[in-house]
Order: C-alpha cells, then structure tokens, then sequence
C-alpha cells in the first residue's frame, strides 16, 4: 500500500495519516449505501486511527494523485483474482465465456464537465457509466472501467478487441457489436453470439439479399417456428455467420412495435416495414459450428446475458454506487474505485466458496445473497484485521457456515434459471 501511495504521488512526505490508515477510511465510506460526509470521514479518522484531520484538509487530500493510488489498488485487486469453473464440464469448448454490459447513472450538476451526461428533459447533464466484463466460467472479473456515459458502447468494444484470446466466446448487446468488432473476433480465432441489428443487411449462401417480410409469410404458411441459415451480413463485410431464427408469439411482437413507433414518434421518425418485420423474430448470430453448440444451446447461452443485469442491481441496491451525493470530482472517483475493490474482494470470497460448496453439495451459490452479507461481514472483517481478536481463516469459517446455511441459488418457477442453464452445459441434467 505505502509503495503504491509513493508511486502514485499520494505520499509525499511524512504525515500521521498513513495510506493505509486512509485507505482504509475510505474503504468504510464504500460500504456505506448512502451518505458518507466528510464529517463521517474526519470523524472515522478520528475514531479509528486517532488521527486529527479537519473536513478541509481531508477535502484537500482527495486529488488527481489519491484517484491514481486508489485505482491502482483496485487493479493489483482485479490482475491476482484466483477463479476456476466450479464444474470442468461447464463451457468446456472455450477458454472464457466473456459476458460484458454498461451500467449508467445520474451524477451531481456540479460533475458535468469531467462526466458529462446526455442531458434534456429526462438525463442529467452529468453521469457516469461502469463497463463490466465477467468470465461465466471462472466468476473471474475481466475487465472494469469508469467512464463519462456519453462514451459508446461501441467505443469501448473498438478500443479492446486487443484483449480477446484465441478460443474466447464473446456476449455482449447489440450495442457493442460492428462489422469491425465481430472480425476482430474472428480473425483472432474466438468466437461471439449476438443478436442481428435490425439495419444489417443479411445475403443467404447465394449471395441473394434475405426479405424478412416474405421469409415470415412462408415460415407461417410452413407453420415452422424455426429456422437456421447459414448467411453473410454486411453490404460490404460480408461476415459469415450462423443465423438462427424462431418466431416470437403475437403479445411480444406487438410490444416491440409499439414501443419504437413510440421512440421513434418522440423523434418524428417513422418506423419503417422493416423493422416491423423482423420484429416478428428473435434472430441470433454466431460464428460457432453447429456440432460444437447445436441451435438450442445458442439460445439458451444467450440468455446467460441476463447474469450481468443482476451483477448491476446488486451493486446499486447493495452497494449504492448510484447513490451519489454533491461531491468533488477526485473523491467521487476515489469512492467508486473503492466500491468496485469491495466488489472484486467479495467475488474473489464468493467464488471460492463457490467451488468448495459445489464439490461438496452440487448446488450452486445465490451472488446476490452473498454480496448481501459480505457486506455486512466487512466491518467484522475490518476489526479483525485491527484488533486481532480473530484470525481471518477463523473468520473465513464464520462466513463460510453463514453461506452454506441459506444462500443456495433457487430456481425460478415457470422460467429457466441459471441453475438449469449449468446442468445443460455440463451434462448432468436436461430441461
């Protein structure tokens, strides 16, 4: 902590307040969900480490360098992540199932210029947006970045197909994906499942262009709810690609056109017939032989997208990293730094326990139940750590018999859950 401090230019010279000392401050401020003035933190100082510091000059403290030390904490945090797949069996085919998502949120006016948002009537003029990228195999955090929400998702992909490996499965939104982007993926021998964009041109294997409106008439005449094709998307690219597609029932589609004609009203746009055709389908692409993952198994992969959601409720109802009042720009940043180090050190616990539970029981944990009490273990883990009264694999044991009490994963009546999802993939059960 002291050389990263040092590094970083947070310390400086000598001073009663340590790095450590404030780091750890900091970190109590992080699992606050809610308020956490600087009064609380002068006073937390005071309480904790018998340290005399005024509001003011912690205010002071809170610079370019303090956002440089504590982000660079919180990557040490995310390059040592220990994490494997709780069954060998799972997604065996791939190296890592990369799911990755954006979270945005208001921020005080005050922030507008260093995050600004996309202002109007219904968003601020300044928020921010968390980029998350998770393994599904290992629960490893693969990538985690603060940014201005104005900044793209598109941006993001462009920017980091340097990070794909060879035999890496790619699911992200529509958002992410570009011609641009999907050959990355395929040039480095990886691999991405995505939904097709609604303006993207689609060619069968005659090089003939696909019409929706008529490939819907004949499907229906046929009484078929799906299909696959192997077609080329792009004008241009011409990217190869596995097209499946299956009718979505008539109460879905209706919902999908009326909520873009909406949209598109409050834009004066009209929404075009072709949108209103493909509307009709759920059409997924990816660039996976079907021997390696037959049509269901695409789908239902897909669908794993949805554990990101999750991830991002557990952080704002749990953590509270929404929940952000009128502050400088550098203690914001520091405070969300700190937030995400908190979550990665409970994704690490949580993983583990993960592992041992399921070697021994065959049930998977619920991460939202678990990120809801390791929050609240985090202050006993704190006064452990201070007062010694406890030795942390004591304390480990402690939250390990809390876990495997009551934090199991329960299916979901009526829909297919995650626990469902896994037996698929490793085989020891079929919906």
């Amino acid at each position: 902590m002291q050389q990263k401090a040092v590094a970083s230019g947070f310390y400086k010279r000598s001073s009663k307040l340590l790095p450590a000392k404030f780091f750890d401050v900091l970190l109590h401020s992080a699992s606050v969900n809610g308020t956490f003035s600087l009064d609380q933190f002068s006073c937390e100082v005071s309480e904790s480490h018998h340290v005399s510091i005024s509001k003011q000059g912690l205010d002071n403290r809170f610079d370019e360098t303090t956002v440089s030390f504590v982000k660079s904490v919180m990557e040490e945090q995310l390059s040592n992540q220990v994490g494997q797949s709780v069954d060998q069996r799972f997604l065996d085919k791939f190296s890592r199932v990369r799911i990755k998502d954006g979270t945005r949120f208001d921020l005080p006016q005050r922030l507008k210029d260093k995050l600004p948002g996309f202002g109007g009537k219904v968003t601020s003029d300044a928020a921010a947006c968390i980029q998350y990228e998770f393994d599904l195999k290992s629960g490893r955090i693969t990538d985690i970045d603060i940014t201005s929400a104005k900044k793209t998702d598109y941006q993001d992909a462009k920017e980091k197909t340097g990070d794909i490996e060879k035999g890496d499965l790619i699911i992200r939104d529509l958002g992410y994906f570009s011609s641009h982007v999907l050959w990355s993926i395929i040039e480095k021998e990886a691999f991405f499942i995505s939904r097709l964009r609604t303006k993207m041109t689609v060619f069968d294997s005659s090089l003939k262009e696909v019409s929706f409106p008529k490939l819907y008439g004949k499907m229906v005449k046929n009484k078929l709810s799906g299909i696959k094709m192997n077609v080329f998307i792009g004008e241009k690219e011409m990217i190869p690609v596995r097209l499946i597609i299956d009718i979505v029932p008539g109460e879905v589609y209706q919902k999908r056109v009326m909520k873009t004609e909406k949209e598109n009203k409050k834009k004066g746009h009209k929404t075009s017939d072709e949108f209103k055709a493909r509307a009709h389908f759920n059409l997924i692409i990816t660039n996976i032989q079907e021997d390696d993952l037959p049509d269901g198994q695409v789908y239902l992969l897909y669908k794993t997208r949805w554990q990101v959601e999750l991830v991002f409720k557990i952080w704002k109802s749990t953590f509270g990293v929404n929940k952000i009042h009128p502050m400088n720009y550098h203690r914001l940043m520091c405070l969300l730094y700190a937030k995400l180090i908190l979550i990665l050190i409970n994704n690490q616990i949580i993983n583990l326990m993960a592992n041992k539970f399921y070697k021994m029981t065959k049930k998977l944990l619920s991460t939202m139940k678990c990120m809801k009490t390791l929050l609240i273990y985090f202050q006993k883990t704190r006064e452990t750590l201070k007062l010694k009264k406890m030795t942390i694999p004591d304390l480990m044991q402690n939250v390990a018999r809390q876990l495997s009490a009551n934090h199991w994963l329960e299916s979901k009546k009526k829909k297919i859950g995650f626990n469902e999802i896994f037996d698929v993939f490793c085989n020891i059960s079929a919906i």
